[in-house]
């Protein structure tokens, strides 16, 4: 399996650091620059991810002959700022401030860029295709379509009694403040999609209970190709589950930027 090496970068956003890891191929010193994946990571998720799911697609990818950053948004992971700040247009700000650097990276093309978007993530994933011609290639990983819909059915009745009382409430020791609420409305990735020239791929597992599987459908309404992991939960909890993801992932890739590599994927 070819090697590959790892690196931390940042860059700023306002006062703060978003904090970021690269994985990218050994090249040798002539080598060409090769294709570069943003992994934007879900809603109250960091550069880690569920079960270590965002750092074993970035090894794989890297291993396959891919440059690859995942992030912690402000407030998140190892990245400075305050959670209770977190909004949709500034978790989209950090996206795309981390896709800028990666894009600025020796090792990258910046005009055969993939994006990677779990969750929420693939909401970010979904804006910011839609405006940035180097994106070629889209893979959605149980994405929101509908971020006024299903994020409020997060919360219980007592989540919302202390929002209305202090401004913000207390979801699983994250502080999710009130801007948060406010901003659901602020996006659509739908209409997005309308504007995506790049090709865009849905996954989605059939037992998701979190991100109802009628977000995968919405997308694939607007063009993008759906595949379905029959049993899987959000996450895409277990080993078998994780793994037709990332095969599913890396053969999306493998075709939509054509990357000179001995190895098709990341199998």
């Amino acid at each position: 399996m070819p090697a590959r090496i790892v690196k931390e970068l940042a860059c700023q956003a306002g006062d703060d650091t978003i904090r970021c890891r690269f994985h990218a191929p050994v090249r040798g010193d002539k080598s060409s620059p090769v294709p570069g994946i943003l992994v934007i990571p879900g809603f109250a998720d960091t550069a880690v991810g569920p079960h270590n799911m965002h750092v074993q697609l970035a090894d794989r990818l890297a291993r396959a002959g891919y440059a690859v950053v995942r992030f912690d948004y402000r407030g998140l992971g190892e990245s400075d700022g305050d959670f209770a700040k977190f909004t949709l247009s500034r978790g989209l700000e950090d996206a795309a401030s981390v896709l800028e650097l990666l894009c600025r990276q020796d090792e990258v093309d910046p005009g055969k860029i993939g994006i990677v978007g779990f969750s929420l993530g693939g909401t970010f994933a979904a804006e910011i295709a839609a405006t940035n011609s180097g994106v070629r290639a889209v893979s959605l990983l149980a994405p929101v379509a509908y971020p006024s819909k299903v994020f409020p059915a997060f919360f219980q009745s007592r989540h919302w009694d202390q929002l209305e009382r202090t401004g913000w409430m207390d979801w699983l020791g994250w502080s999710v403040g009130r801007p948060f609420i406010e901003s659901l409305r602020e996006m659509d990735p739908l209409a997005a999609m309308e504007r995506v020239a790049s090709a865009v791929l849905a996954i989605h597992g059939t037992n998701d209970i979190e991100v109802p599987i009628e977000n995968a459908y919405a997308y694939a309404a607007m063009g993008a190709e759906l595949y379905l992991v029959d049993g899987a939960d959000h996450p895409f909890s277990g080993m078998r589950y994780k793994e037709a993801l990332f095969t599913k992932i890396g053969e999306w890739l493998h075709k939509h930027l054509e990357i000179d590599s001995a190895e098709k994927g990341c199998n």
